[in-house]
């Protein structure tokens, strides 16, 4: 008995119309990835130059760790024809995925405790209702949104199943 491939109704066929709107979703998945890449490769000057060039030494490898993974985010996936290496690149994008996001976390942790000692400098240590976080009434101090950080999360780390799936369609169901 041979061993042929029979299509069943469950998988979608390569050229029916789930497969081509998902090409597209991917497309335009990846063409944010390049658009998160291009603004962190700008980003990462500016990054440094908020510290006024008193800021610790991590905000100087955080500067080159934004243009470095930026640069990770713009190159052309598609476009690397050995196995081989499209596999070292993509171990390379997520394992430097997963230190960006504890990067921007510590960012934001820094950020903020720079901010409560800044704004009530002669304060006691938080007390548990006067933790970082709490809101009950207005004499804790009001931590900005980190609203870039958590754009630039969810932007990054959809970039590695998108480049995987990008190359490899067949893997997605």
């Amino acid at each position: 008995m041979s061993a042929m491939a029979v299509p069943s109704p469950t998988v979608p066929l390569p050229d029916s119309p789930l497969v081509t709107h998902r090409r597209r979703e991917l497309t335009f998945a990846r063409k944010l990835g390049i658009g998160t890449g291009i603004f962190l490769i700008i980003w990462g000057p500016f990054s440094l130059m908020r510290w006024s060039g008193v800021g610790p030494f991590w905000s100087r490898l955080e500067s080159v760790f934004d243009i470095f993974y930026g640069l990770l985010l713009v190159l052309p996936y598609a476009r690397i024809q050995s196995e081989r290496l499209f596999r070292k690149f993509m171990i390379t994008l997520l394992v430097s995925s997963i230190l960006f996001i504890f990067v921007l976390v510590f960012d934001v942790l820094y950020v903020a405790n720079l901010y409560v000692e800044n704004t009530e400098p002669n304060a006691a240590p938080a007390t548990a209702e006067h933790s970082l976080y709490v809101y009950d009434d207005d004499t804790g101090p009001k931590l900005p949104l980190p609203v870039l950080n958590c754009a630039l999360v969810f932007l990054t780390l959809m970039q590695v199943p998108v480049v995987f799936f990008s190359r490899y369609p067949e893997k997605m169901d």
